[in-house]
């Protein structure tokens, strides 16, 4: 039996044959999409749940031999009630998505006025491996979007991620930069057994070309690995 936590991404694992199986070994799986064999390799993971791969050793058009690998991709529990703190430009819309926003009092002619900054941030125990996941989508500023206008992901203080686009379309002053909505997934199992803070940090950087909608999250869940 095969038993592995549900990471949303592809896992492989070499298969090694013991003995001699008596005639070509063929493979077929249940669930392929939740696990399968292809080229000697176990490739599962992408989603949970259960499936049962039938390998069988065939010669001269016969069976031989059959055995049997069940796999189980453990499905994650129900996520855990986060305490979102906003400050600065950050607000709660009506559907509960988060919004980083601009200072919008006023704008010279190019979009632009002053820098703003804004934290989202949680205290949580982390008693076990758990994923961060959460939508995430916006429009920012196109003149050095990758390094301006930026939303990252912070463990305490350890960086962890930056949600900005990483191509720079040097656009005009009032070209938006959208940026479409996307699943995404942080692990956070380095910081196991630990009470920190979950931060997601809101910086212009200047306040240049600041006419844009910003930055938005929504649907934020801690996930444990492995299950219950």
């Amino acid at each position: 039996m095969v038993r592995e936590p549900y990471r949303e991404v592809e896992q492989t694992v070499q298969l090694s044959i013991l003995g001699e199986p008596g005639g070509e070994l063929l493979f077929q799986s249940a669930h392929p999409d939740i696990a399968r064999v292809e080229n000697g390799l176990l490739r599962f993971g992408t989603i949970p749940g259960a499936t049962v791969i039938i390998i069988e050793a065939v010669a001269d058009g016969e069976v031989r031999s059959r055995r049997y690998i069940q796999v189980d991709i453990e499905r994650p529990a129900p996520a855990a009630v986060l305490d979102w703190q906003p400050s600065g430009y950050v607000e709660r819309l009506p559907d509960g998505t988060w919004h980083f926003y601009y200072f919008s009092g006023w704008f010279d002619e190019g979009g632009s006025n002053i820098r703003v900054t804004g934290e989202l941030s949680t205290s949580v125990h982390l008693d076990r491996d758990y994923l961060l996941r959460f939508d995430v989508w916006g429009e920012i500023e196109s003149v050095d979007g990758p390094w301006y206008d930026t939303l990252e992901f912070y463990v305490n203080w350890s960086f962890m991620k930056r949600f900005n686009p990483t191509v720079d379309i040097n656009g005009a002053p009032l070209q938006p930069y959208p940026i479409p909505r996307r699943t995404e997934t942080v692990d956070l199992s380095a910081f196991t057994g630990q009470t920190v803070n979950l931060r997601f940090l809101w910086d212009t950087h200047d306040g240049l070309f600041q006419q844009f909608d910003g930055w938005f999250l929504a649907g934020i869940e801690l996930i444990p690995i492995g299950g219950p």
